[in-house]
């Protein structure tokens, strides 16, 4: 498939993850509609190696959406991005895309464990952009193009 056509099956962005633990599943599901509860896993601080680990990950593909169009990131099922992690607030924060810049917004929803781009608190909206991460409390994502996700899985390098 042509990069443009993976694009427009997956939309302009992905966001990519290790998939949470069984335990951390389990304690998201548990919880619910409840309060979002503070976690403190010391993962490791490298978002770049996920580029190498594709095959070990999962990756969130969002519905094709127009140029800041909001998608709601949450624990709950009525949000479009669902994140099993009892960190992540049931309404957590919002992405949207700019097809003008390229890059993708993320707005904090006040949640309980915050947003983050980069490791720095995203206390306003902030840009994202291809290779950046996004924490949503403790739940990493990389934050990755759908164009260079296809030349990744193609072998190719890095698309502009």
């Amino acid at each position: 498939m042509k990069a443009d056509e993976f694009e427009k099956q997956l939309g302009p962005f992905v966001l990519v993850q290790r998939p949470p633990d069984a335990m951390t599943q389990q304690r998201a599901i548990q919880l619910g509609a409840r309060r979002t509860i503070a976690l403190n896993r010391n993962q490791p601080k490298d978002a770049m190696s996920l580029l190498f680990e594709l095959d070990d990950l999962s990756i969130t593909t969002l519905p094709p959406l127009d140029s800041h169009e909001n998608l709601k990131v949450g624990r709950l099922p009525d949000c479009d991005v669902v994140v099993d992690d009892p960190s992540v607030s049931k309404h957590h924060a919002t992405l949207s895309w700019d097809e003008t810049l390229l890059q993708g917004l993320v707005t904090d929803l006040e949640s309980s464990n915050g947003t983050q781009v980069n490791g720095v608190d995203a206390m306003v909206p902030t840009a994202v952009r291809d290779g950046d991460e996004v924490c949503f409390g403790e739940a990493r994502f990389l934050f990755m193009r759908s164009k260079t996700l296809h030349a990744r899985l193609s072998g190719r390098p890095k698309a502009s």
